[in-house]
């Protein structure tokens, strides 16, 4: 039987689990923050540089080409924005799927073990047991299975946005050179 010991144990280490998802959520969150400011600093310093060369600008043909010099940099800085952000949540959600997978073995080992020592005293109960652990294995199975098919299909989307980001990009630098020609 579970005893109060094992009872508190478990649910101290479940805490301190959630505790350690939440700081990792808010690590995610501060570097997200931390570079939506630094994009927004270096945006504002772009804009003010911008700003000053078309005042200096001698002569409509000169504002044309700061116009068409700082749309081409847009599609980049878009893409290099995008990466970051995809970098921060893939660092994120590693950290809570090994976090999480860690918890789920802990509890199955804490389940198959209580398991144990409550059939041990119950006389023919090896079948039993045998079931029960077949049945815990097929779930592990079919968890790694799903798991697999999730991170599968993950990748699968994160391949196409970029190649889409990338087209984009591509795309629009194609437009940005047939206007200036």
């Amino acid at each position: 039987m579970l005893k109060i010991n094992e009872f508190a144990a478990a649910n101290k280490a479940s805490v301190e689990t959630l505790f350690t998802l939440a700081g990792q959520v808010l690590q995610g969150v501060e570097q997200l923050a931390a570079l939506n400011l630094q994009v927004s600093k270096t945006s504002l310093a772009e804009l003010a540089d911008t700003t000053q060369a078309a005042l200096a600008a001698k002569n409509p043909a000169a504002l044309g080409t700061l116009g068409t010099a700082a749309l081409q940099a847009v599609p980049q800085k878009a893409l290099a924005y995008t990466r970051q952000v995809k970098e921060i949540f893939t660092a994120a959600t590693a950290g809570q799927r090994t976090a999480v997978e860690a918890q789920v073995a802990d509890a199955r080992a804490k389940f198959l073990e209580a398991i144990n020592g409550a059939l041990k005293i119950t006389p023919g109960s090896e079948n039993t047991l045998a079931l029960i652990k077949s049945a815990i294995a097929a779930a592990q199975n079919a968890y790694d299975g799903v798991n697999k098919a999730s991170k599968q299909v993950a990748d699968a989307v994160e391949a196409n946005v970029t190649k889409v980001t990338e087209n984009a990009v591509n795309t629009s630098r194609g437009s940005l050179a047939t206007i200036a020609a």
